[in-house]
């Protein structure tokens, strides 16, 4: 009896452990046109975001995630979320995000074979820089800066922008 008491109690933390952990993964939302991250609508494809851009005259931030991906979660749920990363985002940057299980397609495009990626893009989709592994907010926050400040007509990098060659394993 005490055997079935424990095994019961057992998986029972378990399911719970599992539920709660589920729950509590990437706070994502998707609506076929649209994963919100952090509150905010990211475009699903890359085209979706490029006609955006365009219209809207504003650079891109390409993000490659994947649901299982836990540094992915960190964005979500740390950097996003910060006021000063959600402000600079909602009103300077057009937003993708593709899941690479999902979207193989734009993945492939952008060379994402393990997330996440961060690539900034200008408005008509020409690669300004693209960041792999997790940043906290004070690491972004200057990035999406001095993109955010690049004019729209030029497309010299600034040298300590950091790109892919430069950065080691994030």
């Amino acid at each position: 009896m005490q055997s079935k008491k424990a095994i019961t109690l057992a998986l029972l933390a378990v399911t719970v452990f599992f539920i709660y952990y589920s729950v509590n993964a990437a706070p994502l939302i998707d609506d076929g046109n649209y994963t919100y991250i952090a509150g905010m609508p990211w475009y699903n494809t890359y085209a979706k975001g490029l006609e955006a851009a365009q219209a809207e005259n504003k650079p891109m931030l390409v993000y490659g995630w994947a649901i299982w991906c836990k540094f992915c979660e960190k964005l979500h749920t740390e950097t996003y979320p910060d006021p000063r990363i959600s402000s600079i985002l909602n009103e300077s940057f057009v937003r993708v995000a593709i899941d690479l299980d999902v979207n193989k397609e734009d993945a492939s495009r952008f060379g994402i074979s393990y997330p996440p990626k961060l690539i900034f893009l200008t408005s008509n989709g020409d690669e300004i820089t693209n960041i792999p592994g997790y940043l906290p907010a004070d690491r972004l926050l200057p990035i999406l800066e001095q993109v955010r400040s690049m004019s729209a007509t030029s497309l010299q990098i600034p040298h300590n922008l950091p790109r892919t060659e430069d950065r080691g394993a994030s």
